[in-house]
């Protein structure tokens, strides 16, 4: 599905997940990225992180 550009605001058929934006009465959101501007986003921390079994 076609989404717009957080960063260059063109729609692209390829869009990469770049951020997901949580909100405390709302809803969140996800901000996608063309394959071009991407790279150019900091990478997001996992809130889920797996952890190891000792």
């Amino acid at each position: 599905m076609p989404q717009v550009c957080a960063r260059c605001q063109t729609t692209t058929r390829e869009p990469v997940v770049v951020a997901i934006e949580h909100g405390a009465s709302v809803g969140g959101r996800t901000l996608y990225a063309c394959p071009g501007c991407a790279p150019t986003f900091p990478k997001q921390r996992n809130p889920f992180p797996v952890r190891r079994q000792q």
